[in-house]
């Protein structure tokens, strides 16, 4: 047995406290339970119950487009138009078409998916129930370097906590189905049934802006800034809000190959009951 002197054992404290007062871990807020967007009600004929029309007028649809960019933009709207109107009129039988993958920024802006979401110190995921998954560092990390940062549907994702506020920068966006062919994403707004409009064209420099936030104990709040100099007069903000869905306790996933286990009763996700023993054995 032997002591170490008292200055030793000073210094050493000394060295220790100050690292670990340094790096303080965030009290993280209770964002516990399923969410859904508010204002993209899905109806189970696979559409939407909110018209196109009121879908443009209620959420904010206004981006700052450069002449040149909405030039475009309205050439593909009038032939998404002329395709709705013969889906109408009966001369295209149409067919809704189930969504496997959304991507940013449209799991945020008008996805009809419920999603849960998981914060700890280092990292926040946010889980949708089409599979998807948002990873947000909130350790510290820079974005990947130029050589090392791969365009994807999701972006990557890094952020930091102010107080209950998740504040998330995104980048290296690009969309799943690139109409436009120009290697960035596009922003379309659905409502009623296969009714679908193009809103904005995102470059692949877009730089994504989020403050996510609970305004109440069933409601989150996300404010998001989308910085896009390339395709964008200036930077666009707009605020989206997302409902605690109340009759699901549990995550429920999309399956794409047509297991309706989340019918939408009402304008709600519900949890349809198993099938019979007797039922089962049918379909295997």
């Amino acid at each position: 047995m032997f002591a170490l002197p008292a200055t030793l054992v000073t210094v050493m404290l000394t060295a220790y406290i100050p690292a670990i007062a340094a790096t303080p871990e965030p009290l993280l807020p209770d964002w516990s339970g399923q969410w859904q967007q508010v204002g993209a009600t899905p109806s189970p004929d696979g559409g939407f119950y909110t018209s196109l029309d009121l879908v443009l007028k209620q959420m904010e649809w206004s981006p700052p487009n450069k002449p040149a960019v909405q030039a475009k933009i309205d050439k593909v709207v009038a032939e998404e138009r002329k395709e709705m109107a013969a889906v109408r009129n009966g001369a295209n039988p149409g067919g809704a078409v189930r969504a496997c993958t959304f991507g940013y920024p449209a799991l945020m802006l008008d996805s009809p998916l419920m999603f849960e979401i998981l914060p700890t110190p280092r990292e926040t995921a946010l889980i949708f129930s089409s599979r998807e998954i948002r990873h947000v560092y909130t350790d510290g990390r820079p974005h990947p370097g130029k050589d090392d940062l791969w365009s994807t549907p999701w972006g990557d994702s890094i952020g930091h906590w102010e107080e209950h506020t998740l504040v998330i920068d995104t980048v290296a966006v690009k969309s799943a189905m690139d109409s436009l062919s120009t290697g960035g994403t596009h922003v379309v707004a659905f409502g009623g049934i296969e009714d679908m409009q193009m809103i904005a064209y995102l470059s692949a420099e877009a730089h994504f802006i989020e403050r996510l936030r609970m305004i109440d104990k069933n409601h989150l709040e996300d404010q998001i800034t989308v910085i896009d100099p390339v395709n964008f007069t200036k930077p666009w903000a707009l605020t989206r809000t997302y409902e605690r869905v109340q009759a699901i306790h549990r995550m429920v996933y999309e399956d794409c190959e047509g297991e309706e286990r989340n019918p939408i009763v009402n304008g709600h996700f519900t949890l349809a009951p198993p099938p019979s023993p007797a039922k089962r054995s049918q379909s295997n």
